[in-house]
């Protein structure tokens, strides 16, 4: 069965905290592009990756691998950018109305994307959309310091009997095509949970980054 599925890589060059976050030497001259490229290119055929930019000197990076070049216009890299319409904007300039696998560079350990089309393949249509997600197994305060997943007290569950609640990994979604024209978001309204083990973090920060990086130093020789 030959798959309906693109895949899309948001790729913007004005990151405020972190300049340059995505194409910037990331480990051993690679940027976080170069891994999570040669993680895909593992799974998929490099016509099936678009790349969207607001700058056109990513052009001849991502044609490097192979992969079609979308510009998009320079309003939709800042704050108040709506989601909605960046996925839109994104998706339409693909042909054949596809489902999407959208795909962040910023989680590069995470790399089991044949584990992810094994699930997508055999999907029960009553899934809308596949979200990769880490299952959280601490104590949680809200902002007021009250508990939100257990209560004070000597008889606080301990972490491996809490509730099972998950981080959305911002790793990859994949939303299919019905469910993408009605809402033109990553998350549908019931998704697929794809829990990885990886150890991951949230690249927000150039100090996240250093330790993006070295953490994917230490697992890449294991």
């Amino acid at each position: 069965m030959k798959r309906n599925l693109k895949i899309v890589i948001p790729l913007k060059t004005n990151s405020e905290r972190v300049p340059n976050k995505n194409l910037r030497p990331f480990v051993d001259g690679q940027s976080l592009f170069d891994v999570k490229a040669r993680q895909l290119l593992q799974t998929f055929s490099p016509d099936d990756v678009y790349c969207s930019s607001e700058n056109p000197a990513v052009e001849p990076i991502v044609k490097q691998y192979g992969f079609n070049f979308h510009l998009r216009d320079i309003a939709l890299t800042g704050k108040n950018t709506r989601e909605n319409q960046l996925v839109k904007t994104i998706v339409d300039s693909i042909p054949g109305k596809p489902d999407i696998m959208w795909c962040q560079v910023t989680q590069p350990l995470f790399d089991d994307f044949q584990g992810l089309m094994q699930v997508y393949d055999n999907l029960d249509p009553a899934y809308d959309s596949i979200a990769v997600v880490k299952r959280q197994r601490h104590h949680l305060l809200d902002e007021r310091g009250n508990p939100v997943n257990f209560n004070f007290g000597y008889w606080h569950k301990i972490s491996q009997d809490l509730p099972q609640l998950y981080e959305v990994a911002w790793a990859a979604f994949i939303m299919r095509r019905e469910m993408l024209e009605q809402a033109w978001y990553q998350i549908g309204r019931n998704p697929y949970l794809y829990e990885t083990k990886k150890p991951l973090i949230d690249i927000d920060e150039v100090q996240d980054f250093e330790v993006a990086s070295l953490l994917y130093k230490h697992y890449k020789t294991r």
